[in-house]
């Protein structure tokens, strides 16, 4: 009899565990899978964003505060919170940020550092709340780089969404959860 109980109980543990490890990857996998898709939109929409504005000011030999400003009023709304143009010294030429904006100020970001060497950066995270998403771009006038693109855009439309599907597959999750336990008691 003592064999008997033991392989029951090793069965109903291995049972139980299988049952966890279902649930953690249904609680796990399509989160991250989720969250990877919205990272690649963020970076797709934002290459949009910089590379508009970048293509604005293409054609200035020289970047200044009065030839980007003209520049970028044509350029229509990026759908980024912020776009910042720099000269090739990281000066902010360009803020679209009201009331407090940089202008004039040195801009220490390590993506327009990068831009300004010639390379497009892009960097997303999300935090809970929020996707913060970063991307600068060169921009190059014959062969030479004048200055740089800067977007930041900090989305909690997104996170939001992303949050209420965890909550929901969490949901689902506890009521799978309970039905199984309920099928194991009866059986």
């Amino acid at each position: 009899m003592p064999g008997k109980i033991s392989l029951q109980f090793k069965f109903g543990l291995s049972y139980i565990l299988v049952i966890l490890a279902v649930l953690l990857l249904l609680n796990t996998y399509p989160l991250l899978v989720s969250q990877n898709l919205v990272f690649r939109t963020k970076q797709t929409a934002m290459v949009g964003s910089v590379k508009i504005a970048e293509a604005a000011l293409s054609g200035l030999a020289d970047l200044t505060e009065d030839n980007v400003a003209q520049a970028m009023s044509a350029v229509e709304e990026t759908g980024v919170s912020r776009v910042l143009v720099t000269d090739t010294a990281g000066r902010i030429l360009y803020d679209t940020r009201e009331g407090d904006n940089a202008r004039g100020l040195y801009a220490f970001y390590t993506e327009i550092a990068q831009a300004l060497r010639g390379n497009d950066t892009f960097y997303c995270r999300y935090d809970g709340e929020a996707f913060l998403s970063r991307m600068a771009t060169p921009v190059v006038y014959h062969n030479q780089t004048v200055g740089a693109v800067y977007a930041y855009d900090y989305d909690t439309e997104q996170a939001a969404l992303l949050k209420s599907f965890q909550s929901n597959l969490l949901t689902i999750s506890v009521m799978i959860a309970l039905l199984v336990a309920g099928l194991s008691i009866t059986l």
